[in-house]
């Protein structure tokens, strides 16, 4: 996996009129098909006014960024596949409720009046969402952003290099938010940010009672996030605790910095995102992991074709394949053909082979049939 470092000589394209300097980085991260998104600083800095975005929404927002890339600020509806959005989760379940958090939530962006005069904004994130019933993977979602969000990355000229692998490996929504602010400043000099508490609250989109007190916001917010972030981004985070006067003085401010690693670090990072994430956390504390031999044979494990139907068949990945691919067809319908086209070969397929030919058919057959 590509760490944040691979993209720092990244060279802008000349100046294209009607497209800000985000929306350039989005133009090259598009051609030189870079696991990057472009997300706008002012999106970045922002704040929660209304709700909060679960670690599942705040994904899904940045790859249905990246998937409108440079195009962001036109005025059309863009279209993502909900196993795009779903990622390494199996089911479409949830992908309803995401699209809720995103048209429901509001948030805060500093901006300018017409007079250039400081302002602040408040708006929705999309404006309008259409899901497709089916449930295969490649069934669509519809989405077009909303009108001051596509006036608002228009004129963004700073912008957050995100890694889509990091982004995507981190499990906390507090650890997706300090991930943003990091990625927008660690290529500058001054690394350093420094927000009040109840700043900080809101920018997390900690709900109003949760970790009432600091020693709260400390333990299960910066504390956790800050381990998921050591371990798994271009850089390292820090923090100091600013205290009032007064009574116990309680803390006030928080100032964040950060650092980025050195080569060696950035290796360690690298070979960690590509390792499963089973495992990830007992690695981050420390703790050893006890692996127990696979003393399954191996023939066992590349399993055939199956000859009956597939409502009985045990390979998970088949039927994923199936359920991505297959166009919302019937499953045994799709494996008849498939053994007719394949004949006597298909009793000598297995393994990786056997998958890449099954799914190859599936796309194959949508496309001769159309979807069901």
């Amino acid at each position: 996996m590509k760490t944040d470092s691979e993209l720092a000589k990244l060279e802008l394209a000349p100046a294209m009129e009607g497209l800000s300097r985000t929306l350039r980085v989005a133009d090259v991260i598009r051609r030189g098909q870079l696991d990057f998104v472009s997300k706008p600083g002012e999106l970045v800095e922002s704040e929660f006014e209304t709700g909060t975005l679960s670690a599942a929404a705040r994904k899904a927002f940045a790859l249905m960024l990246r998937k409108a890339g440079p195009d962001a600020g036109r005025n059309q509806t863009f279209t993502i596949t909900k196993k795009e959005i779903r990622g390494s989760h199996k089911g479409n379940e949830r992908i309803q409720s995401v699209m809720d958090e995103l048209l429901r939530v509001i948030i805060r962006i500093r901006t300018t009046t017409a007079k250039g005069k400081p302002a602040v904004m408040s708006q929705s994130l999309l404006s309008s969402c259409v899901e497709e019933i089916s449930e295969d993977g490649m069934s669509v979602v519809e989405f077009e952003f909303s009108d001051n969000f596509k006036r608002m990355i228009e004129k963004s000229d700073y912008y957050a290099r995100v890694n889509l692998g990091v982004m995507l490996a981190l499990q906390s929504r507090y650890a997706l938010t300090l991930y943003d602010i990091g990625c927008l400043i660690i290529n500058r000099q001054n690394r350093v940010k420094k927000f009040s508490v109840e700043e900080l609250r809101r920018k997390l989109g900690v709900a109003d009672g949760s970790f009432k007190n600091f020693a709260e916001l400390r333990r299960d917010v910066l504390v956790k996030s800050k381990a998921e972030i050591d371990q798994l981004a271009d850089f390292t985070v820090e923090w100091e605790e600013i205290r009032g006067s007064g009574r116990g003085r309680p803390v006030e401010a928080v100032t964040l910095m950060f650092y980025p690693k050195d080569p060696v670090e950035q290796e360690a990072t690298a070979k960690e995102l590509d390792r499963p994430k089973v495992g990830r956390r007992a690695r981050r504390a420390g703790t050893v992991e006890e692996i127990i031999a696979d003393k399954t044979p191996k023939l066992n494990r590349s399993k055939p074709f199956p000859s009956d139907s597939l409502h009985f068949c045990s390979d998970q990945q088949l039927l994923t394949i199936v359920s991505d691919y297959g166009g919302g067809w019937d499953k045994d319908l799709i494996a008849g053909e498939y053994r007719k086209t394949m004949g006597a070969k298909l009793a000598s397929m297995s393994g990786s082979s056997l998958y890449k030919s099954w799914e190859g058919f599936c796309k194959s057959f949508v496309r001769a049939r159309g979807r069901a």
